[in-house]
């Protein structure tokens, strides 16, 4: 019988391509700004893109009147985040809910406009 020797060179090259072969490519979190144009303060209630009922929000922030501010989400492959905005416990931008009955999809590096009127709230993506 032959005996079969190895080169250890050769052994620790193969072992790296096969460790970046299987290392996950790192996504980018979905990033996206909220313009507060109103004068009344607002809730933001964040949840991961592939959240599917909404029911606990990733995370909560305050946006005082006037304030524009970026947050994010860890977006899972979806490229996105899901939020919903509330005025005093209210919902708002209700026009826009798109997902889990009551959140909105927002695409990664989107802006999302609000505006007070005389019937309430005007929410459009700029």
């Amino acid at each position: 019988m032959r005996a079969i020797t190895l080169n250890p060179a050769l052994i620790g090259i193969g072992l790296m391509l096969s460790v970046a072969a299987a290392t996950p490519v790192a996504e980018a979190s979905p990033r996206f700004t909220i313009a507060n144009k109103t004068n009344k303060s607002l809730s933001v209630e964040i949840y991961n893109g592939d959240d599917s009922v909404c029911m606990q929000s990733s995370k909560t922030k305050q946006l005082a009147s006037g304030e524009t501010d970026t947050y994010g989400c860890n977006g899972h492959g979806k490229g996105r985040c899901k939020i919903e905005i509330f005025k005093g416990g209210n919902r708002i931008c209700g026009a826009l809910k798109n997902t889990c009955n009551t959140a909105i999809k927002v695409p990664d590096d989107s802006v999302l406009y609000i505006f007070k009127t005389e019937n309430g709230f005007d929410c459009e993506f700029g």
